[in-house]
């Protein structure tokens, strides 16, 4: 299983851009870890296939080290694997949705301020102007153009991931308050965890080299960006997104965190009245 998932794995990543520092004009670099994949204008595709090795060598590894935590919450949890077939199968769904939501919130929050939507891509999709499939691949991209000033162009980029973070409230409290078929309900808590995760990780990983979604989306900091750019505090900005996280992880996980405060009363055994 570690074998089929790492070579379809790296072959995956054949469409995940992974450009250098610096290239020739008309290039395009894919795969991940390594680039083994390059297009270039007019030119045919070049593949490196000792990189594409080396990328699975390293999907397997990182595959057969997944298999063996879930070997063992299976073993010591009463995990089942049939518990992932579900929301795998809407996984896709849920980050297509998130996604639009995201781009959506550019589109709002530019218009809001003067400017005008020219472009939106989500995936292989061109949404806007021209609904159309296209051969480069984005995770989402939206172009909003005529902001003239930098905190209009701060607002626009803060918000797409302000946008997925609202409508991850939203998800909670409809989760909380309404009875959902089980499929709905299962890409509802997906879409949900996709918008709580949006902020924080466009915050964190791309300062510390990695993208939005660990390989996938972007390489820059875009929320830290809009809010600098408007103005707002970096110390405040970040107060912010670790209490909005947060409040969404308690809505998300209580569950979890009811097991872990049975457990800790457990532990300290009953109070002394």
């Amino acid at each position: 299983m570690a074998i089929v998932c790492g070579l379809l794995l790296s072959l995956a990543t054949g469409i995940v851009e992974n450009p250098p520092d610096a290239s020739l004009i008309g290039y395009r670099f894919y795969g991940y870890p390594l680039v083994w994949r390059v297009t270039k204008t007019l030119q045919p595709t070049e593949l490196k296939f000792a990189n594409l090795a080396v990328d699975i060598v390293f999907w397997i590894i990182a595959s057969l080290l997944a298999l063996i935590i879930l070997e063992l919450l299976r073993s010591k949890a009463g995990f089942r694997y049939e518990m992932l077939l579900l929301p795998l199968a809407l996984l896709i769904p849920a980050a297509f949705i998130m996604g639009l939501i995201h781009e959506l919130g550019h589109a709002v929050w530019g218009a809001a301020v003067g400017g005008r939507l020219t472009y939106m891509q989500i995936a292989f999709f061109e949404l806007y102007p021209r609904p159309s499939i296209v051969p480069q691949f984005r995770l989402g991209y939206a172009v909003v153009e005529g902001l003239s000033t930098e905190f209009a162009s701060g607002l626009m980029s803060l918000g797409g991931s302000m946008t997925t973070n609202i409508a991850s409230w939203l998800i909670a409290l409809v989760l909380r308050k309404a009875s959902l078929d089980h499929r709905m309900e299962t890409v509802l808590k997906i879409s949900g965890l996709l918008g709580l995760l949006d902020l924080p990780l466009y915050v964190i990983f791309p300062q510390i080299g990695l993208r939005h979604w660990v390989i996938l989306g972007g390489d820059q900091p875009e929320p830290l960006t809009g809010a600098r750019n408007m103005g707002v505090p970096d110390a405040a900005f970040y107060t912010i997104t670790a209490l909005t996280t947060l409040g969404l992880t308690l809505l998300y996980f209580k569950p979890f965190w009811k097991k872990v405060e049975r457990r800790i009363r457990r532990l300290l055994g009953p109070s002394n009245s």
